[in-house]
């Protein structure tokens, strides 16, 4: 590129020379290559090159420039300083003419710092659903427990949770009270179904009975029993007495009990054997109740043949 075409390029620098051209005459007159030049100032090679060539607007900002230029006249045995006068004013001579794009520096968001807002919007929504769910479970709508049922409950003498956990209904007024249940007396077995059964005294370690003790059927503990059991595989068939009071029921249905005391005192102590049935406090079908197996009525057999069965 000779001259006129540089003078062509940037009518607005003046002189028989630009920076540029200079350096690069001085740089030939020495016989050094670019690359020698990057290597002895450090300075990019493609920069030399737009210097050289007077393609400014290429270049970094003035201040950085002007230092690549100070180092290119040292090694060229120039005058830095005013090869770096020289070439700022060339320099804002390009930016009048050809104004730089001035690009604002981007800082992205801390995306830990600063969510997202439809995330904040749902997390928000999921809280307000949360508290709004919590509020119609404690007031029972779905539950079907409400203010209204409650008072139904209540109405009706049905149990509610209390905070004592208490459910038993109170005892109504001038109710009279339930007879003591007997620690002694008789203890006699009736099945209410047909079912097998084995008492032995573990005291004397003698078989009293075992067999099948047809429905309707009873059998009386000896009074010299020492220590008597029973073991049997279906305790709801069965239901005994203490001095003619029911006692609770031997075992849970369709349970193999074994070992069970049949002892007067030890039926008589055992859970829920406090206060007996009796026929005041069984509910009977016509109160809209269902009488347990256990306590239903059965009626002796009018043969004395058929209430005691023969000993094994």
């Amino acid at each position: 590129m000779d001259e006129a075409g540089e003078r062509a390029d940037f009518p607005n620098v003046g002189g028989p020379a630009t920076v540029g051209a200079r350096l690069r005459a001085a740089r030939e007159a020495r016989g050094q290559s670019l690359d020698e030049i990057g290597k002895q100032t450090r300075v990019p090679v493609r920069h030399l090159v737009q210097i050289e060539e007077g393609r400014l607007e290429g270049l970094p900002a003035a201040p950085y420039s002007a230092g690549f230029v100070k180092a290119y006249a040292r090694a060229v045995d120039l005058d830095p300083v005013e090869m770096s006068q020289q070439f700022r004013a060339e320099f804002a001579a390009a930016a009048q003419a050809a104004p730089r794009i001035a690009y604002e520096p981007y800082e992205p968001a801390d995306p830990v710092r600063l969510p997202p807002r439809l995330l904040a919007f749902v997390a928000l929504a999921i809280a307000i659903l949360l508290v709004a769910g919590y509020g119609i479970w404690r007031s029972g709508i779905l539950t079907g427990e409400g203010a209204d049922e409650r008072a139904r409950l209540a109405a009706s003498g049905e149990p509610m949770g209390t905070a004592s956990g208490n459910t038993a209904a109170p005892a109504a007024a001038g109710q009279a009270p339930k007879p003591a249940m007997p620690t002694t007396g008789p203890v006699r077995i009736t099945a209410t179904q047909d079912t097998w059964f084995e008492v032995t005294d573990k005291a004397g370690g003698t078989r009293l009975y075992t067999g099948v003790l047809k429905q309707g059927q009873s059998w009386e503990v000896p009074p010299t029993a020492g220590d008597p059991v029973i073991r049997t595989g279906r305790p709801e068939g069965l239901t005994v007495t203490v001095g003619g009071q029911p006692v609770v029921p031997l075992g849970e249905p369709a349970h193999t009990i074994s070992n069970v005391s049949l002892k007067a005192a030890a039926l008589t102590s055992r859970p829920g054997a406090a206060q007996p049935a009796t026929a005041s406090s069984v509910p009977s079908p016509a109160a809209g109740g269902t009488v347990p197996p256990a306590f239903q009525a059965t009626a002796e057999p009018s043969s004395p043949s058929n209430t005691t069965p023969p000993q094994p």
